[in-house]
């Protein structure tokens, strides 16, 4: 049951079915293209590492590998035909929507000989410290990424080779955890906007995940002009993320909730533990509670598991409120009763 219970949480928190949104939408990065097909081109943020890879793919053979250490260091895509998100901008429910997956344990990230750079061949590809290519090289062969060691590991990113001769071999490595995702869009009117996303690093069967944002919630996005010319995105850890794919979605799911018990019988005292799924297409959500409806709803506790003592005997209506954050959506209410023997 506990297991049960934990599992449903994860995917109700974090798992977004395609079903659930709108099919139709803008695509910034599409899944199954080469981004040169798609006149996208890669620079590394900060020390960050960027590159596109065949280790992972959403759809197809590639996507879009980054390593970020945090806020300030990752990757960015640039649009070599910038992307008009104005009329998007006029739906409430037009998000931009990130198709991620956090890299493992488990995982082995493999060099990649000189293809994460923001210019020329001094730069290695692979994960920021972790060998497997390093940050960045110069002539006498300094860089960062020292855990593969030599030339051949890709560990030390030499000048004249952008990572290591063959930056081939591989390097396993274990992830901190990562909990936020931060994007900064800039405009064609040399205007920046951000959002930052909660993510989660547990495992799902497809081990991919959709994070997004409304439009309309982008800080400072109302103040551009809406068309987009690049996308910088980190992390708050250091982590290796794979982007599979990048998109605009108009989400008009309705939010739906259903907490873990409907009626509850319990002796004065007793404390109990109360939790509840839910669904709203891309939305991040809030769980707020009242524990007794007679002196009106009010926010007694907050969050999606919560524990309640109950002092005092009687009957008592429990609602729960699941939101949008961002306020675009109708808040979900439902209701317990819950009956407390003297």
């Amino acid at each position: 049951m506990q297991k049960t219970r934990r599992m449903l949480l994860s995917l109700a928190a974090v798992a977004m079915s395609a079903a659930t949104l709108a099919q139709s939408g803008t695509g910034v990065y599409v899944p199954g293209r080469r981004i040169a097909d798609q006149a996208i081109t890669v620079q590394a943020w900060g020390s960050g590492t960027i590159a596109e890879t065949d280790e992972v793919a959403l759809e197809g053979t590639h996507s879009v590998r980054l390593s970020t250490r945090n806020f300030f260091q990752g990757g960015k895509l640039i649009f070599g035909n910038p992307i008009d998100l104005s009329q998007a901008y006029a739906d409430k429910g037009s998000l931009l929507m990130f198709t991620i997956r956090v890299a493992d344990a488990g995982m082995v990230i493999a060099g990649n000989e000189g293809s994460g750079a923001a210019s020329g061949p001094s730069r290695g590809a692979g994960l920021a410290g972790a060998g497997g290519g390093g940050a960045s090289g110069d002539d006498a062969g300094r860089g960062g990424g020292r855990a593969g060691g030599g030339r051949s590991g890709g560990g030390i990113a030499g000048g004249d080779a952008g990572g290591g001769d063959a930056g081939a071999a591989a390097s396993s490595f274990q992830v901190a955890p990562l909990r936020n995702l931060r994007f900064v869009i800039t405009t064609t009117d040399g205007k920046r906007s951000e959002g930052f996303l909660p993510i989660a690093t547990s495992t799902s069967k497809e081990k991919w995940r959709r994070v997004g944002m409304p439009l309309n919630a982008i800080q400072g996005f109302d103040r551009t002009n809406k068309i987009v010319k690049e996308i910088a995105i980190s992390g708050d850890a250091t982590a290796t993320i794979y982007v599979g794919e990048v998109t605009i979605l108009s989400d008009t799911t309705p939010i739906f909730g259903e907490p873990n018990v409907r009626e509850l019988n319990l002796a004065l005292g007793d404390e109990r533990e109360f939790w509840a799924t839910a669904s709203g297409g891309a939305s991040v959500l809030k769980y707020t509670w009242d524990f007794d409806s007679a002196d009106g709803i009010q926010v007694d506790a907050e969050g999606q598991v919560i524990k309640r003592r109950f002092r005092v005997p009687g009957e008592y209506t429990v609602t729960l409120t699941i939101s949008d954050v961002f306020g675009l959506k109708q808040p979900y209410s439902t209701t317990m009763k819950v009956v407390v023997n003297p």
